[in-house]
């Protein structure tokens, strides 16, 4: 999975050249397996253990029912000048993330460019 992890992570920076920040992560240790970022500010280590909790959270709300709906497919938070989004991928075992300026990308092209490389 290491191997798929960078070719994952490559795709994506050759699609969206102007990522802050984009990572690998598996969902139950919440470990980086591959990971690309443009400053230290965006160390993708400080937020893989949120994300990863976020789509457990996510998960068994959906198992439980606690609205109607299929599988997780993505989750996507847009903030004043910021694009977060993440994929769960390889049957929810591994979460792709990315960071981009919303100047640089918009939901649509990013969702579509993650859906691309990540399944």
């Amino acid at each position: 999975m290491a191997k798929r992890s960078k070719e994952v992570i490559e795709g994506l920076l050759h699609d969206l050249p102007d990522l802050l920040m984009a990572c690998v992560v598996n969902t139950q240790s919440g470990r980086v397996v591959a990971s690309y970022t443009v400053s230290a500010a965006y160390n993708p280590n400080q937020i893989s253990l949120r994300n990863a909790k976020l789509l457990r959270v996510m998960d068994e709300a959906l198992a439980a029912k606690a609205w109607a709906g299929g599988p997780l497919t993505d989750i996507s938070v847009i903030l004043e000048d910021q694009l977060h989004h993440l994929r769960p991928m390889n049957d929810g075992k591994w979460y792709c993330f990315l960071a981009v300026h919303t100047a640089d990308a918009n939901l649509g092209i990013a969702k579509e460019i993650m859906r691309r490389h990540t399944s």
